[in-house]
This record gives C-alpha cells, structure tokens and sequence, in this order.
C-alpha cells in the first residue's frame, strides 16, 4: 500500500517537474539563441528491482533550429543550421546561438551581457557592414571608396553540444563530456550559413508545448487519483485492524 502512494507522489512530482520545464521553454520562446530543455527520467526501484515510480535526471538541451526572423538591423545575426558563435567573455570563452549583437565604440559586436564577437572588429568611421553567407564581414568607411575586410565570423559545434555547461550569463561553455571541438566557417561542410539582419528566436514549438501541457496535468490529476485511492485502502485497512 505506501508502493502505491509512493509511486502516486513521485508521479505528481515528476509531471510537476514537467510542467515547470515547459512553463521556463514558453517564457523564453522569443529569447535570441534559447535552446529548449526536454525532461529526462528514470525509472524507480526497490532494493528487489520492483518499480516504485520514476524519477527526474538532469534535462536534456534540446540544439534543434528556432525560428528566424528578419529585424532589419546589421548588427543581427542568426545561425541558419549547425553550429555555434564564439564569444569573448568576462569567464573565458563561450559559445552561444544568440546573434543580437551591438556594436560598441571599438567596433567589437557585443552581446547584451558584453561578451564580444571573435575574429570580428569594424574599422573606426564604419558607417555599414555587411556579412556573407560564408561569415565574411566587409565595412563601408566613410571618406574611403569600397569596403574593407572586417574579418569572418567562425562557427563552431562540439561532439555533444547538449553537453555544454550553460551559464547563468545565457553562454554555453565547454566540458569534458562535450567532447571535441569543432570549427569551420560558415557554408563549410557540416555547419550552417550566417545571416545578417536576421535573428533566430528560441526553439520552442508553442503549440507542442501547450499540448505537453495538458498531457501533463492529466498524467498528474490521474496520479493524484491514484494516491487518494492507496489513502483510502491503508484508511479502510487500517480500520478493519482496529476492528
């Protein structure tokens, strides 16, 4: 009897795990680069190998393509395909699928956070830029005809991105279980093109995750009818022991 309430409670306690999950996934579906989490379980045993319930792991991150939109600005950039910026930051270097770069005084493309571009600075008096497919950056300076070479946006990927460290500053950092690094301009074999103007939201399906949603609750209101049930036995039982 408490297999059965043990089993019920871990059950809500998974599908609220759930829930929160999904609710943080919505929250951030508009966030540049947000890469979605997807619950992990495993199953519950006895010291007998009987199930008792599951239990929640550590979410797997989700590295599928979001949606990209078209902001008109020359400092955005998105990711169309595999691969990863790489960014300078405060804590060394990371990676990121976030493009919503501003550039600063010295001509460096910062993220809200200030981690900066690699291999990208803009000549003083830069007045636009543009961005190749193949991660080319070429200014327009004012007071000189054509354009000069700015340098060319890398992209990179890991063996395992899903196992990249992510940080409280929205970077993603390298691990030992990330495994090799990878990295090859842009339209190179394997990797995905740059596209300037453009950003690319958070890989969330809004309408799958409204579905999970209600898959969720109904999972966790039929556990909570499952965990009322085992109350009222072990009550009945128990009353027919004082009898």
């Amino acid at each position: 009897m408490n297999k059965a309430l043990a089993a019920g409670a871990a059950g809500m306690a998974l599908q609220q795990s759930v829930l929160d999950a999904i609710a943080v996934n919505l929250a951030n579906s508009d966030t540049p680069g947000y890469r979605a989490d997807r619950p992990e379980f495993a199953a519950l045993l006895t010291p007998d190998g009987h199930g008792i319930g599951v239990a929640r792991q550590d979410p797997r991150r989700l590295f599928t393509q979001g949606k990209i939109e078209t902001t008109g600005k020359d400092d955005d950039l998105a990711i169309d395909g595999e691969g990863l910026f790489e960014v300078r930051s405060p804590s060394g270097t990371a990676y990121t699928r976030a493009g919503n770069f501003s550039r600063d005084a010295l001509g460096r493309l910062r993220l809200p956070n200030g981690a900066m571009l690699a291999d990208i600075r803009l000549p003083r008096g830069t007045t636009t830029f543009s961005v190749s497919a193949g991660g080319e950056v070429r200014a327009h300076v004012a007071g000189r005809a054509g354009t000069v070479s700015a340098g060319r946006v890398r992209l990179y990927s890991f063996s395992d991105n899903a196992s990249l460290r992510l940080c409280p500053d929205g970077l993603f950092y390298p691990t030992a279980s990330a495994g090799q690094r990878f990295g090859a301009f842009s339209s190179s074999s394997g990797f995905g093109t740059v596209k300037q103007r453009c950003l690319e939201r958070g890989n969330v399906s809004v309408i799958a995750a409204m579905m999970a949603i209600l898959t969720a609750q109904r999972a966790y209101e039929a556990n909570a009818k499952s965990v009322q049930a085992a109350d009222e036995m072990l009550r009945l039982a128990n009353n027919v022991e004082r009898g």
